[in-house]
């Protein structure tokens, strides 16, 4: 028996450097597949299938060298080691796939001899390495160690054993034939030990380098801060969208509006926490179920940014919902609810299209999308235009601001506002109406943004005034002692001596002060310090109307009334085109109510329909302007309109009205 075994051993050892040589090209191979594969899985069972067709074409190939090219008694090949790694790495799929290859193998290349216990050895050992993946569970490849290791080969050759007893016992193969394969086994046990550490290390190896690379992506990609993907991730997210495809998506990009008064009461990192609950808001919150639809994912573009790129929508289908609006109610009134300081928060944002032009890529779109952002004084802005194109018309309108204020002649257009009861004109708002070289009308608020943008607000404001100074000067002349009013912001309201300014040009045109308004937006809020009283206490002492605009549209309506002494107050469009629902007429009885105390007019503005006049003259108001009685007209109409109907005295003054009708 025993010089049995001592030459077989001699055989198999005189075969063993073409085992060593099968081990290498085993490692070879698969070491080569690893490095060539782009997956970053890192659990054994994520890959299964390439595993089971890497390990089995592996084995196909070199059955087939060992049966074809082979002149040997014996055919020694790695079947078993092959088998059981197609197990353990691929699990049942994958170990299925390595056996069917491998056995296919064996019956195309070595025939159907022994056919039972070939079949049953490499099932039993690729049952053995399906064993040793589910052992090894689902864990990390990166924690694989020599305990591991050890298992597996234990796994291995107890599995060995199981099939040549299995075979003996049932007698599939002459005793002897066992025999030398029981002596194979042993021989190549060590090979096995080392394909298996070997394979294992690879794998180890690989998936470390694979998560340090994805580590460092991650990095390179992510705000350290928030942990929200950064504007690198937003750039490359660009480029595929406008590779993919043609459809159209839409940025909307989040700021904070007072973030000076924010920083004052919360410090200068609290914008880190407040993004990374915003990115929650909109993903996961109340504001989602708006923009879930659209597929939303965050992106950090800077330390004072946010932007969320929504899928498959358009500017133009936002606006036309309001989108944007809707979204901004629901996150601002999230983060209201997850921290008290939030209580004043105000967030502006900007939308749009990620294809503006044919011409767009990655890095235009994010660098005009900064430079518009920058520049952005509204709290809901549409960019219509590209970034480029929006530029150039910026810069267009800071040209035509510069005109005006050195020419001193903006082009104004005048609201009358009537008497409601006797429809005589009694005063009128003068309104910017400018027309561009494209001919179509330059929206006063983006005049007024790009004019704040460039420190050019004042002086714009005070060519506006010289105009209406004069034009006061031409009524009179004309017999029509109309009050003019002129839109003043709280910046200008500063401006230390801005009263007496006022009063010395009123002086140098011979302008009665009584005949200029100046109206406050009362959204702008007025600030309490000692140059804006010094200046409403010498114009309101020298007899200039003060108008407050707006009323009810700030957040400070009844503190701004009570502080300052105004002549008029003004209740906003937005508000009498819902005057027919009565919680609204509730809210405009409540403003007559409290500019009556404070010795003010009521003025209702957007009065466009005979029914809201007929409320209105219920409710007590009795001064109103709109498209229902005239739209705004140049300075010659507005002559004209009122001779038709003198309302006033020579001095100025109204007459008393007489209804004509109700």
């Amino acid at each position: 028996m025993w010089e049995f075994v001592l030459s077989v051993w001699k055989v198999e050892v005189a075969n063993y450097p073409i085992l060593l040589m099968q081990a290498a090209a085993l490692l070879g191979v698969f070491s080569l597949v690893l490095m060539v594969s782009k997956s970053s899985e890192a659990m054994l069972h994520s890959r299964a299938t390439f595993y089971g067709w890497t390990v089995g074409l592996t084995g196909f190939v070199l059955l087939g060298m060992a049966f074809q090219l082979m002149n040997l008694p014996s055919k020694p090949y790695l079947g078993s080691d092959l088998l059981f790694l197609s197990g353990m790495l691929g699990g049942l799929r994958g170990g299925a796939i390595g056996w069917t290859l491998i056995v296919g193998a064996r019956l195309l290349f070595g025939g159907t001899h022994q056919a039972a216990a070939f079949l049953l050895d490499m099932t039993l050992m690729v049952g053995g390495g399906i064993f040793m993946h589910y052992r090894l569970g689902r864990r990390p490849i990166t924690s694989f160690g020599w305990r591991d290791i050890g298992s597996a080969w234990l796994v291995r050759v107890a599995f060995t054993m199981l099939s040549i007893s299995l075979i003996y016992a049932f007698q599939l193969v002459p005793p002897m034939v066992n025999a030398r394969v029981l002596v194979l086994h042993a021989l190549s046990s060590g090979l096995s030990l080392m394909i298996i550490a070997c394979v294992l290390a690879l794998l180890r190896s690989d998936a470390r380098e694979r998560e340090s690379r994805a580590r460092a992506f991650a990095a390179s990609h992510t705000n350290l801060l928030t942990g929200l993907p950064n504007r690198r991730a937003l750039g490359e997210l660009l480029e595929r969208l406008l590779a993919a495809d043609g459809r159209q998506h839409v940025l909307m990009t989040f700021q904070v509006a007072n973030l000076a008064e924010m920083a004052r009461a919360l410090g200068h990192d609290w914008t880190d926490h407040l993004w990374a609950q915003l990115s929650v808001a909109l993903t996961q919150g109340q504001a989602s179920q708006l923009v879930e639809a659209f597929h939303p994912l965050c992106f950090q573009l800077n330390d004072l940014s946010l932007t969320v790129v929504l899928q498959d929508t358009s500017l133009e289908w936002m606006e036309q919902q309001q989108l944007a609006s809707k979204v901004q109610a629901e996150a601002v009134a999230a983060l209201r609810a997850t921290h008290a300081a939030y209580v004043s928060l105000q967030l502006r944002i900007g939308v749009s299209n990620v294809r503006m032009n044919s011409q767009a890529n990655a890095a235009s779109i994010l660098r005009d999308l900064n430079f518009a952002l920058q520049s952005n004084e509204q709290m809901v802005r549409y960019f219509h235009e590209s970034f480029a194109e929006q530029a150039d018309k910026d810069e267009d309108v800071r040209r035509l601001l510069i005109d005006w204020i050195r020419t001193a002649s903006p082009p104004m257009q005048y609201q009358p506002k009537f008497h409601l009861l006797t429809r005589h004109v009694c005063g009128a708002e003068a309104l910017l109406r400018a027309h561009p070289v494209n001919g179509n009308l330059l929206p006063p608020p983006y005049v007024i943004e790009i004019a704040t943008r460039h420190q050019l607000l004042s002086q714009f404001e005070w060519c506006t005034l010289e105009v209406v100074g004069r034009d006061i000067q031409r009524c009179l002349a004309a017999g029509c002692p109309i009050p003019l009013s002129v839109n003043i912001s709280a910046t200008t309201l500063t401006l230390p001596l801005f009263g007496d300014r006022v009063l010395s040009f009123l002086e140098l045109l011979h302008v009665p002060p009584r005949l200029l308004y100046v109206e406050i937006t009362e959204s702008g809020h007025v600030p309490d310090v000692e140059t804006v009283r010094t200046n409403i206490a010498v114009l309101q002492g020298a007899g200039v109307g003060l108008s407050l605009d707006d009323f009810g549209t700030g957040y400070s309506a009844l503190t701004t009334l009570a502080t300052i002494p105004f002549t008029e107050v003004k209740i906003d469009h937005s508000m009498i085109s819902r005057i027919d629902q009565p919680r609204m007429r509730e809210a405009v009885s409540l403003a007559l109510e409290s500019a009556t105390r404070y010795n003010a007019t009521l003025v209702a503005e957007g009065v466009e329909t005979e029914d809201q006049s007929t409320l209105l003259l219920e409710m007590g108001v009795l001064f109103g302007q709109g498209y229902l009685f005239s739209r705004a007209v140049p300075m010659d109409d507005l002559i004209r309109m009122a001779r038709r109907r003198a309302a006033f005295r020579v001095d100025g003054a109204l007459k008393s009205p007489r209804p004509d009708r109700i």
